[in-house]
């Protein structure tokens, strides 16, 4: 078959066309001399069928007359005047007459229109009766795709998946938030389908309970990073398991020097990549792993290095590393562990953003409290003996502000853990009773309601925050930690008329939550007249 605007490669059979001699239904071989025609004069008349010369006419003047429907059927020369001029020998060669056999003057540009020829109307006893049969014989049909092959459309369009899968993010959600979104320029650099961990108590690690959607918005996400293409861990997961051969994987453990901690024995002083410790059944299922159909056959460590982290040089050196083969060809998921509490890559500024609920949720907080004064108090890393104190004088700012600026309501975000569950902190690790006490001076206990130092501090608990789920066992867990909660707190103290962070003594000062939320105030603070961006009780 002939396909559309094209003419095959071979449009004459395997006996090439000698250079002076046209096949069947040309002119027979007697019927022109090789010897050059002299300056004839060719009589007005229609030049009969299978009259087509090959030989060099020269200077031959064509009347206006037609050439008969048999010259070439198929590659009907549409209605093209032919100038004056020496045809060549072997006039039509595929679709495209070469410049070089073609002299001055002779046939115009379009003598061979692209869509002359149209499927199913080869006639018999044509030029092009059987220029496709060769063609058609030896052209490679397409292999047959294979069950895993079948499988990698499914998931990916493609005959071939590539993977990306950042099964392991170090910190809360705030920081974890970061690293999962730097990792979007590797599965970049890479081109590679970035696999979403699941989330939950905080986290975005491969061993939490929900997907990606129960905290991040997902469309939004894919509309912020067009070129990247993305899939959840429940999808990839489904991947491993519906493929007949496992899929091969390497791991990259990626590590921060100089920090001091457990994995100081294998620091190294500058940037570097060497091969790395195999994971055991049990450390596999540490990291929720195992549950993939993987076949992890390489593993391998990269180092930031003891001095400060280059994050453009780091992300090159991994890139680099991860490319070269057969890294590139052979490994079909590349597993990262993440184990840097620095981001690895270049910073971006922009958080992934919320899920539509979550967003819903905290506007119907903040509408019923503004204007409202939010508070952060994280109690972590604090020496205990000193919360007292402290609370007594966030009692005292508080009122100041209040009398100041007319302002009643108060929100208060903290790592206590309010529902009864365990701290919103990683190294809150002991509630002792000197931060019972402190809780019990700001008011939260039913006590000290009539206290003169009463102040009713709102937090996402007393308003009712995500009553419909916050009850069902499948959610239990999520509202006892620092998961949702804390998304909470940071929205609804983000868009608070005025916004208090704990001193040096009574709080934790670096953290990455406090830093979002000022980041996030710089912005807003004129358009919506916030009081302030942060202040300190």
């Amino acid at each position: 078959m002939f396909e559309e605007n094209t003419l095959e490669e071979n449009t004459f059979e395997e006996n090439t066309l000698e250079t002076n001699i046209l096949g069947e239904n040309t002119l027979k071989e007697d019927t022109i001399e090789e010897d050059i025609i002299e300056e004839d004069i060719i009589e007005e008349g229609i030049i009969k069928e299978n009259t087509i010369e090959e030989d060099i006419i020269e200077e031959d003047i064509i009347d206006e007359n037609t050439i008969e429907e048999n010259t070439l059927k198929e590659d009907t020369i549409e209605e093209d005047i032919i100038e004056e001029g020496i045809i060549k020998e072997n006039t039509i060669e595929e679709d495209i007459i070469e410049e070089d056999m073609i002299d001055e003057n002779t046939i115009e540009e379009n003598t061979l229109k692209e869509d002359t020829i149209e499927e199913d109307i080869i006639e018999e006893n044509t030029i092009e009766e059987n220029a496709v049969k060769e063609d058609i014989t030896n052209s490679s049909l397409e292999t047959p795709l294979t069950e895993d092959e079948k499988i990698n459309i499914k998931y990916c369009q493609e005959k071939t998946c590539k993977f990306l899968f950042p099964y392991f993010h170090p910190e809360q959600e705030s920081r974890a938030n970061v690293h999962a979104r730097v990792y979007t320029q590797l599965a970049r650099t890479l081109n590679r389908t970035l696999v979403l961990s699941n989330v939950g108590d905080s986290r975005i690690r491969a061993c939490t309970l929900y997907t990606f959607d129960f905290y991040y918005d997902l469309k939004a996400f894919r509309k912020r990073y067009p070129d990247i293409r993305f899939i959840t861990q429940n999808k990839f997961f489904e991947w491993t398991k519906e493929r007949k051969i496992r899929p091969i994987a390497q791991n990259s453990w990626m590590i921060q020097d100089g920090r001091n901690d457990s994995l100081s024995v294998r620091e190294k002083k500058i940037m570097s990549v060497e091969e790395g410790v195999r994971f055991g059944s049990k450390r596999l299922e540490s990291f929720c792993i195992d549950v993939f159909n993987l076949n992890i056959t390489n593993y391998k460590e990269f180092h930031t290095g003891v001095k400060k982290i280059d994050h453009e040089a780091l992300l090159k050196f991994v890139t680099n590393t991860l490319k070269t083969p057969p890294m590139t060809e052979e490994y079909e998921v590349i597993m990262i562990l993440n184990k840097s509490p620095r981001e690895y890559f270049p910073y971006i500024s922009e958080p992934i953003p919320y899920s539509p609920y979550i967003l819903k949720e905290s506007k119907r907080i903040i509408n019923k409290l503004k204007p409202y004064i939010a508070v952060h108090w994280r109690m972590e890393q604090v020496e205990p003996k000193l919360m007292p104190e402290c609370a007594r004088k966030l009692v005292k700012t508080l009122k100041k502000i209040q009398k100041q600026y007319g302002i009643k309501n108060v929100y208060l975000a903290t790592d206590f853990p309010l529902n009864g569950g365990k701290s919103q902190s990683d190294t809150f690790y002991i509630i002792s009773k000197f931060h019972e006490e402190a809780i019990k001076i700001l008011g939260l206990n039913d006590s000290f309601v009539n206290s003169p130092n009463h102040i009713k501090y709102n937090t996402w608990l007393s308003m009712g925050a995500f009553s419909q789920i916050r009850d069902d066992p499948k959610y239990e867990s999520e509202f006892k930690g620092s998961g949702i909660p804390g998304i909470l707190d940071k929205l609804i103290s983000i868009n608070a008329k005025y916004f208090l962070r704990g001193p040096k003594g009574c709080a934790r000062i670096r953290s990455t939550f406090t830093q979002i939320i000022v980041e996030e105030r710089k912005k807003l603070k004129k358009k919506y007249g916030l009081i302030n961006t942060v202040s300190v009780w």
